[in-house]
């Protein structure tokens, strides 16, 4: 099956999928590379917190829009792409230089959180609270602490049990109040 990228700015999408699906943290995102896609499995060898690397898996369909964008995007953006080629890429204009092409940095990913949050009702948002939303919602459907451990990737147990104390289901209405504003705006 093979995704359709429409509308919106696909390479935004492709970073809050990842975002929203995996938890990680916004520098292993911006640094994730082409070589880092393994078919539908998920992420190989990404870079993490601490300089190493590690596997993870990401669900079919995110796996399916990000080898998309891969293919239909990526290649407007940087002429050659290779297994090294970055996947996300920041445009902006200067004044004195013109047309700035650089790969994605953790601040802004940060600046683009910031913007749709506000635009979906909380300007509060930044990409680490969908980190922790990754992990409450795990816990509230497994509710196994290692599982999130081992999705987020923490070395030290007690990094996660945080997520014992929260009530998944109260965090999960807490923040049902954007969900309608959010499909809207990704025209779901």
């Amino acid at each position: 099956m093979q995704a359709v990228i429409k509308r919106g700015r696909p390479r935004d999408i492709a970073m809050f999928l990842i975002l929203r699906y995996t938890g990680m943290r916004r520098d292993s995102v911006v640094t994730l590379k082409v070589k880092n896609l393994d078919g539908d499995w998920g992420l190989r060898g990404v870079r993490v917190k601490g300089g190493t690397t590690r596997d993870i898996p990401v669900p079919e369909p995110v796996m399916t829009y990000l080898h998309t964008y891969v293919q239909d995007v990526l290649p407007r953006v940087v002429k050659n792409v290779a297994p090294d080629t970055p996947l996300f890429w920041s445009r902006w204009s200067r004044p004195v230089v013109g047309r700035t092409v650089r790969p994605m940095n953790g601040k802004n990913l940060w600046r683009l959180t910031k913007f749709y949050g506000r635009m979906v009702g909380a300007p509060e948002l930044k990409p680490h609270d969908l980190r922790h939303g990754v992990a409450m919602e795990m816990y509230g459907e497994h509710g196994d602490l290692e599982k999130v451990r081992a999705l987020l990737g923490h070395t030290r147990f007690d990094t996660t049990q945080i997520y014992a104390s929260i009530r998944p289901a109260q965090l999960k209405r807490a923040v049902g109040f954007y969900d309608e504003k959010a499909r809207r705006m990704l025209g779901a």
